[in-house]
């Protein structure tokens, strides 16, 4: 991948203030595949609530300590419990969830991006627009916000990771039930857009692993969470896809801890699976 992983890491998370766009990082794979309408006040789930409440507290906090120039503030226990209920996995992602379900899924997935860009783009809003111009700049930014923001980072984006691997069983499902109507919308890529996706999100969850210093919190943690979700991913790939994620994956080898080998051992496991999920065949 060219550039810095902070970078790109940062324009994949863009949430522009009109509406939100479609991201590897955080489920672009999921928002391509809005089935169901909304649901109404009255038909979201306890759980959800719950998420969506915490997602908005730590926002509000956010937004203070950035406007206050303040990171500090975010060390607090306070934060980190509202993000320990945004990434609550337990509740979010583990329930039998039907194909209906992933709109809201889609959303809860999305609460994630959010704050995962709001965090890499700390500082950034009083900088000058021609400094932000400067690539250069913005790398050097997302990669201070990623080292500031180990902890934060290291409930969010294993999340991510997870979002993906949990929605994989349901699109396999959906793809056996969606009309041509509704294959079309997933535009002139079709299913290939999502294969596409799913392999851009996990490697630049490697790339950004890779990125950490040796013997970090937030590297070990990515490693973790890269070989627990690695069978689920691949099962979306086509083989030929698979490929240059098993070919990172062995890079990547030498740049994590002896005792972490064994996982990134058990991801190329899985990229060499020949095991074929539903979007993979399709």
């Amino acid at each position: 991948m060219s550039g810095s992983p902070f970078s790109s890491l940062t324009r994949r998370l863009a949430w522009p203030a009109r509406a939100p766009a479609p991201t590897p990082l955080g489920a672009a794979l999921l928002v391509m595949l809005l089935v169901a309408s909304p649901a109404g006040a009255d038909d979201i789930p306890p759980q959800f609530m719950a998420q969506y409440e915490a997602t908005r507290d730590y926002l509000q906090l956010l937004q203070q300590a950035d406007a206050d120039n303040a990171p500090e503030q975010l060390d607090s226990p306070r934060a980190m419990q509202l993000l320990a209920a945004v990434t609550n996995t337990t509740d979010v992602l583990a329930p039998d969830y039907a194909t209906a379900d992933l709109g809201l899924l889609t959303n809860a997935c999305q609460y994630g991006v959010t704050l995962s860009t709001r965090l890499m783009q700390f500082g950034m809003g009083t900088m000058p627009a021609a400094v932000l111009l400067h690539s250069g700049e913005q790398a050097r930014q997302g990669k201070h916000n990623a080292e500031r923001f180990q902890a934060p980072l290291g409930l969010l984006l294993p999340y991510l990771l997870q979002c993906g691997a949990r929605m994989q069983p349901l699109v396999d499902t959906w793809l056996t039930v969606a009309t041509p109507a509704e294959l079309a919308g997933l535009g002139p890529g079709g299913t290939d857009t999502l294969r596409r996706n799913a392999q851009r999100q996990y490697l630049e969850m490697l790339e950004v692993m890779r990125a950490q210093p040796a013997g970090s919190t937030l590297k070990r943690t990515l490693v973790g969470a890269l070989a627990e979700t690695a069978a689920p991913y691949a099962q979306m790939l086509q083989p030929a896809q698979r490929q240059p994620v098993r070919e990172a994956l062995k890079e990547a080898l030498e740049q994590v801890d002896p005792s972490e080998v064994p996982l990134l051992q058990q991801a190329i496991a899985a990229f060499s699976s020949d095991h074929c999920g539903t979007l993979c065949q399709s």
